[in-house]
């Protein structure tokens, strides 16, 4: 069964896309379900974490096989705009906030809310979101041009996921109601976790599409470069599986209220591709004081919120 799944994913990627995202459309429904049923009981849990294993399975691999779309240059370009395009249409708030940038946001009003009210538009939403960053990914991940810049990426992109957390964009829109709103529209969803998070429960509710962007520069950057996917695909995925527990820390350690996941990936990535990395000491020096900048950075901020909690 893997060696057809590997098969279908190498030389069939757009089915094997079309497939995916079929069968996760299927399992939301389920997920959405059933999640009606537990929390009348108040077992969410038992439904939100199989919920986001199984998203995670299914943006990784969708990430995979887009990595693997036979397109150049332009091909990367007009695919991300284009899957870009499907997720304005499909999260009609953006549709509705893109109109009004461009004058015209009474004309647009009538088809975003009719648009609103499509049955699993969310859903297509999310193959939008997942598939527009894995292109752009793909598209940036070209400057990847040997496994040693990987270390040095890796650092780059750590840094640049702290500084949108919480200083740029990110913290920004979260510190408001109203900017938790818009940044949903550029995250792709969860299934059957909209309850628990109602209830207050620690669950993961969805990934913005720069997490998407930065995992499609790297395993775009391992095909390209034959590195070892498969091993950086599992350490991800065992990665990603515990970020829900930092949910439940951020009582007890304000840092891990809002930890980005990216450093973490990053390093994971990298650790199950040392054999083939090939550095100067040079290099190894940068990547090293750049790593150790970064874990005094998360150690400043959890001072600082400490001292003012």
């Amino acid at each position: 069964m893997e060696k057809k799944l590997r098969h279908w994913l190498e030389w069939w990627p757009w089915w094997f896309i079309i497939g995916l995202a079929a069968g996760f459309a299927a399992f939301a429904i389920g997920m959405e379900i059933l999640a009606g049923i537990f929390f009348r009981h108040r077992l969410g849990l038992l439904v939100s974490y199989p919920a986001s294993a199984a998203f995670l399975f299914y943006a990784l691999l969708s990430i995979l096989a887009a990595c693997r779309v036979k397109v150049g240059v332009a091909g990367e370009m007009g695919l991300a705009l284009g899957f870009f395009g499907g997720m304005v249409i499909c999260h009609p708030l953006l549709l509705w906030l893109a109109a009004t940038l461009l004058g015209a946001g009474s004309w647009v009003l009538s088809p975003a809310q009719w648009l609103a009210r499509l049955p699993g538009l969310w859903m297509a939403g999310n193959a939008c979101v997942i598939l527009a960053a894995a292109f752009l990914g793909r598209l940036v991940g070209r400057i990847i041009r040997e496994a040693s810049l990987l270390p040095v990426v890796a650092v780059v992109a750590s840094g640049i996921d702290l500084w949108g957390v919480y200083w740029g964009p990110v913290g920004q829109l979260s510190a408001t109601e109203e900017g938790r709103v818009i940044g949903q529209q550029f995250s792709a969803a969860v299934p059957g976790v909209a309850a628990a998070a109602k209830a207050g429960l620690p669950v993961l509710t969805g990934i913005g599409l720069g997490d998407f962007v930065f995992l499609a520069i790297f395993f775009s950057a391992l095909r390209r470069l034959r590195l070892n996917q498969r091993g950086a695909f599992w350490v991800t995925f065992a990665i990603l599986m515990v970020a829900p527990a930092f949910f439940l820390l951020g009582e007890i350690l304000p840092v891990a209220e809002n930890l980005p996941g990216l450093p973490f990936i990053a390093a994971g990535i990298v650790a199950s591709n040392h054999r083939h990395l090939k550095m100067s000491r040079r290099e190894l020096r940068i990547s090293a004081a750049a790593a150790a900048i970064i874990i005094v950075v998360i150690a400043a901020i959890w001072a600082v919120k400490r001292f003012l909690k």
